[in-house]
Formats: C-alpha cells, sequence, structure tokens
C-alpha cells in the first residue's frame, strides 16, 4: 500500500522532482526596489517550477557579459518603467513586455515594463504588482524557449483580463503539457549545444 502511495505521489507531483535547471539574470533600472523583484522572481520561479524546471537567479553583474560563454546565465530579464498605456482590458501582453530573438527563433533576453504591469493591477485590483510582474516575466521566459507566437489558454495567451488575473492570483495561470515538453525539449537542446555570442539575440525584436 505504502509503495502504491509513493508511486501516485511522484507521478503526479513532477514539480517537487526538478528535471531541468536554468540560470536567470535579473537586471533592475526601474524604481521597483529589490524586494519586489524578488517576489517576482519567486512567482516566475513557482510557475516553472510546476512543469519540473528550477530557476537559479542571479543579478546582473559582470558576469553578463563575460567572454567565457560558460560563465553567462543562460536568460537574462530587463525589469524597465515604461511600458504602453492602458486604457481597458483584456491587455495585450505586448503592451508589459518583449522577447528578443534572431532570424532562428533563437534569444536570451526579455524586457518587461513596470508602468505598464502596474497600470494592469490597478484596472482591475485583484493580483498585486510583484504577481503580474513574475508572471509577465515567465509569460516572456516562455517565449524564448517555445518560440513566438501566443495560445488560446494558460499563461501564453496573447491578452490578459479578470479571468487571467483571478487565475494569476490563485496560481492557476501555467503552462500547458505541450508548452512544457517545448520547455524541456529546448533547454536540453540548449543545455547539449554551444551558444552563439550574446549581440546575436539582440537582433530581432519579438513582440509577444
Amino acid at each position: 500500500m505504502r509503495g502504491a502511495l509513493l508511486a501516485f505521489l511522484l507521478s503526479t507531483t513532477p514539480a517537487a522532482f526538478p528535471a531541468e535547471s536554468m540560470t536567470v539574470a535579473v537586471c533592475n533600472t526601474s524604481p521597483a526596489s529589490r524586494s519586489r523583484i524578488r517576489r517576482a522572481e519567486n512567482e516566475t520561479a513557482y510557475v516553472f517550477r510546476k512543469i519540473g524546471v528550477e530557476i537559479r537567479w542571479t543579478e546582473c553583474g559582470s558576469e553578463v557579459g563575460a567572454s567565457d560563454m560558460r560563465m553567462r546565465p543562460d536568460f537574462i530579464v530587463r525589469v524597465q518603467a515604461g511600458g504602453q498605456t492602458i486604457t481597458a482590458g483584456p491587455v495585450s501582453l505586448e503592451t508589459m513586455g518583449r522577447a528578443f530573438m534572431d532570424g532562428t527563433g533563437y534569444g536570451f533576453m526579455v524586457d518587461t515594463y513596470c508602468d505598464a504591469i502596474h497600470e494592469l493591477a490597478q484596472l482591475y485590483s485583484i493580483a498585486s504588482d510583484d504577481q503580474v510582474l513574475g508572471y509577465t516575466m515567465a509569460h516572456e521566459l516562455g517565449h524564448l524557449l517555445i518560440g513566438p507566437g501566443h495560445r488560446s489558454d494558460g499563461i501564453m495567451r496573447a491578452a490578459w483580463g479578470r479571468q487571467e488575473l483571478e487565475s494569476l492570483k490563485r496560481r492557476h495561470l501555467t503552462f500547458n503539457a505541450w508548452e512544457r515538453s517545448a520547455i524541456v525539449h529546448q533547454l536540453r537542446m540548449r543545455r547539449d549545444t554551444s551558444r552563439v555570442p550574446i549581440e546575436a539575440g539582440l537582433q530581432r525584436p519579438q513582440n509577444e
């Protein structure tokens, strides 16, 4: 009986045993406090942990531009002020973040825009700024691992409104099974191949 219970728990809680990991550096040039950034990182980490991916966080230091590729983080998140003005929802994710990819779909950097994120949080007063920031970070990192384009449901929807923020508040806004497979596959591919020069990821922005 105990053996059957253990097998059930192992099969239904993959996030408790992350199979993959990635390093993410956060470069904060916005007025957001370090504590707010930490809370946002926790939200992002939760989203990825649910699909079996652990995030190792680092701040924006010299390793971001290190000549030794092995010293660089896998991804960079820039937290910036600004973003397009929000008047009513559902709100396009293009106003709150952007993933940068080259012509092959490869990328390593995303931007998130604190002012637009704050406006969305204020518009509905459901989820906090740091929660919305964290889930926006997860959405944009998702583009780097899945590719451009959006899905009809979940965290990769093109626009977020009241329903998405309610799900976000309860931590129910997630990647689906197909997205999880794509993310894990991409992380393994990146791990097994050499990285391109850091400048290559800046060639073409994807407005996602």
